[in-house]
């Protein structure tokens, strides 16, 4: 008897072992690869480069094969942002089809805090706080018994305090998988205005007859809001694509320098493909961006409205708008993230997991540089609380005179 737990023990030994043993055969360190990564395509000097690498090599010490994933994303996410620059963080695999295919799991709410209350600016269509029947305007006083934030109402489950009107009341909301309708929308402020609200600049949404359709249904209207707030940005092409809606002729709108590039200058064709887009990039030191040619451009006047979530690519247009088309921009300042991120799988971490490391710079073709500083604005906003309570957005408001 002793004997056969004997073999028992030694065999659970062996088979604990032999698994070890093969988790750690198998296990490869993400950080020298990150380091190494980083350093290699990021488009800031080396020099500037030597201690973050060191940096960034020691955290490896720490990282062991039964470190959890989220642990190792969390702390590489730090460590890249000690550099403090945008387009540089490593994302999970959910958080890469949220970005690439707007397909995010949240609550469907968004919205800003005026006069100190959080109000919802906005519910998403077919979101689960769209089927309990959240309205624009609510005020969201508590959610789960703490003070609320707009980041939370986005993504947070559990029971949100709302006020509406002169009621109050409680709604348990859950977040689930939420697919954004990030299409451009035309809609009449009055007779002679329109307004564009511009979700994104994905490529999928700027196809030829889709804009064709746009710059036809803007000849109604003596002028437009362009509304690029929460526009976090998307393809260049599409951008010059949405650009060449107001520039008529061919205008070089801007240029993406590439400082470990030694090859020449290139031109941005107009292909919305992103593969080809950065095999572009990755050819030259210089890319040229310049809208295309558009015979039916909308010629009446251009106004833009922008946030502290406007970024990428929608500044590149913002601050398009406003230096060939002299478009005024309103709002609050832009996000101030214009770099060219370039994605590369990092499996070393899991499966899915990929890391944007940017490899460009933006300047304007006036020769402003929105990486850090954002756009140009003329006007500072502040939402009117009322307005926003009875639904009306004050900033497309602004723009009635």
């Amino acid at each position: 008897m002793l004997n056969k737990i004997t073999a028992i023990i030694l065999t659970l030994a062996c088979a604990y072992g032999a698994f070890h043993f093969t988790i750690n055969r198998s296990f490869v360190n993400p950080y020298p690869v990150v380091c190494d990564l980083v350093s290699e395509k990021i488009y800031l000097p080396n020099e500037e480069l030597k201690d973050w690498r060191r940096t960034c090599m020691e955290r490896s010490r720490y990282v062991t094969p039964y470190t959890k994933k989220d642990l190792i994303l969390r702390d590489i996410n730090y460590v890249l942002g000690s550099l403090r620059v945008s387009h540089l963080e490593i994302y999970d695999a959910p958080d890469v089809r949220g970005i690439w295919r707007g397909e995010v799991k949240e609550t469907g709410l968004s919205g800003e805090f005026v006069d100190s209350e959080l109000v919802v600016f906005k519910v998403l269509a077919q979101s689960p706080a769209e089927r309990l029947g959240f309205k624009k305007g609510d005020v969201i006083v508590k959610i789960n018994g703490e003070q609320p934030s707009s980041w939370a109402m986005e993504s947070e489950a559990g029971d949100y305090q709302i006020r509406r009107g002169a009621e109050e009341f409680s709604i348990k909301l859950h977040p689930g998988v939420v697919k954004r309708n990030e299409s451009i929308q035309l809609s009449q402020l009055n007779s002679r205005i329109a307004v564009m609200e511009v979700p994104s600049f994905r490529a999928e949404f700027f196809k030829d007859e889709t804009l064709k359709t746009i710059a036809n249904d803007l000849k109604k209207y003596k002028s437009v809001v362009v509304d690029l707030r929460n526009n976090a940005g998307g393809n260049f092409v599409a951008g010059l694509r949405f650009l060449s809606l107001f520039v008529c002729e061919p205008t070089l709108i801007g240029k993406l320098e590439k400082p470990k590039s030694k090859a020449g200058r290139a031109e941005m064709p107009d292909l919305l493909n992103d593969e080809k887009q950065l095999d572009i990039l990755e050819k030259s030191r210089e890319v040229s961006l310049k809208t295309f040619r558009n015979p039916a451009c909308y010629s009446g006047a251009v106004k833009v409205l922008v946030d502290g979530r406007t970024s990428s690519v929608a500044e590149m247009v913002a601050q398009g708008l406003k230096e060939y088309r002299g478009a005024l921009l309103r709002g609050t300042s832009s996000r101030g993230q214009l770099l060219v991120g370039v994605w590369y799988p990092m499996d070393e971490v899991g499966p899915g997991v990929q890391i944007s490391i940017p490899e460009a710079l933006y300047i304007s073709g006036k020769g402003h540089r929105i990486e850090g500083q954002g756009v140009q604005l003329d006007k500072v906003l502040y939402y009117n609380l009322q307005q926003m309570q009875a639904g009306i957005d004050s900033w497309v408001n602004s723009y009635q005179d």
